[in-house]
């Protein structure tokens, strides 16, 4: 090309790019200034105020922001459901004192926070407070603290939820690509964290503790309905305390064994302890890795795998101080167990069951 070409060419473009108008952050909501105005103070009702903020920047990339300050959500407030419900492409931050604090109700299932339907969202800090104390009635084991429902590409950092009628966390109906880190889930009643189905899910360098009050009372419990799968699930150096039900649960219901499964998973490098009934209990499931992790003073089973937990890798973790047996292998078809270490437990190291399909190398 001839200079004088190029530098026209040049020029020329130069001027388009001067008209292209400039590009605009993404929008920033700060729930308690105008035009959303939410107190903060732990006594006004601030649900529709922070749904106003969480409505004006869904699906722009922007972010909501949470000063510190206990929030009061009507948990019911959407169609008697949830509280909050977030859009696709969004953010919404809490600062590190700041609460969601659901308001006491009556009904026997909620969400304080819910994702349904979205994609690419984050939750970063702060908690969310359920009402298991204040509650007004005695049914139900729903009262959720962050319910993730058939949304894909959603990430959760540093979030605590404590205290809730039913789960911590719920993930259900086909979410994909999710991941869960440094995040606490603290005396919530039924459950820590309830995983029901999905597929490419990550809980990484988290806490589940003292869950108590109606069955199964898990730290995390992967139980498909019918159904429903899960599949390719990391559950990563995470610590697993003090839970009345078990410490991980995985498989469906007996009822459901032939319609939802639980594959292709990981259970790696996590601390489990002072746990009641196990440790870690696998049942109707296929081709899961349990490895590298630390179980102690379990008030029953260290490792207890049944009702044709197939294709199992048990390897490599250390089980001390169970009230019971070590690992119980109940029935495992095609299970490999070996490399681990199994010591000071008051029943046997290694319980096989006559014709669990099992094989047992050294341990």
């Amino acid at each position: 090309m001839k200079p004088g070409i190029l530098i026209l060419a040049l020029t020329q473009l130069a001027i388009l790019g001067a008209g292209a108008p400039p590009r605009r952050p993404p929008p920033q909501a700060q729930v308690r200034r105008a035009p959303y105005a939410a107190k903060g103070d732990g006594v006004a009702d601030d649900t529709a105020a922070i749904q106003r903020a969480i409505d004006a920047v869904a699906g722009t990339g922007g972010t909501v922001e949470i000063p510190d300050g206990t929030y009061l959500i009507n948990a019911t407030a959407r169609e008697g459901k949830s509280g909050l419900l977030l859009g696709s492409r969004m953010t919404l931050r809490l600062a590190p004192r700041a609460v969601l604090k659901a308001m006491p109700s009556a009904s026997p299932g909620y969400a304080i926070v819910a994702v349904d339907k979205a994609t690419d969202v984050t939750i970063q800090g702060g908690r969310i407070q359920g009402d298991r104390d204040t509650h007004q009635g005695l049914a139900g084991e729903w009262g959720m603290g962050l319910s993730i429902t058939a949304s894909a590409r959603v990430r959760v950092q540093g979030l605590t939820v404590s205290d809730c009628w039913g789960d911590g966390f719920y993930v259900a109906r086909a979410c994909s690509d999710l991941s869960f880190d440094q995040v606490v889930a603290d005396r919530n009643r039924r459950q820590g964290m309830s995983i029901v189905g999905g597929q490419d899910i990550q809980v990484r360098s988290s806490t589940f503790r003292n869950t108590q009050g109606t069955p199964p009372e898990c730290g995390i419990d992967v139980e498909p309905n019918a159904g429903e799968t899960v599949t390719r699930l990391l559950i990563a150096d995470c610590t697993i305390t003090g839970n009345r039900g078990g410490g991980i649960a995985g498989g469906p219901p007996a009822r459901y064994s032939n319609s939802a499964f639980f594959n292709n998973s990981q259970i790696v490098h996590n601390l489990i302890a002072g746990n009641r009934g196990f440790g870690i209990g696998i049942s109707a499931c296929d081709g899961n890795l349990i490895k590298d992790n630390t179980i102690q003073a379990t008030d029953g089973y260290g490792i207890h795998l049944r009702t044709n937990a197939t294709g199992m890798t048990v390897r490599g973790n250390t089980v001390t101080g169970s009230t019971r047996d070590g690992i119980y292998l109940e029935s495992c078809p095609g299970t490999v167990v070996e490399g681990n270490t199994v010591r000071g437990n008051k029943g046997r190291p290694i319980r096989q069951d006559r014709g669990c399909g099992a094989t047992v190398g050294a341990n």
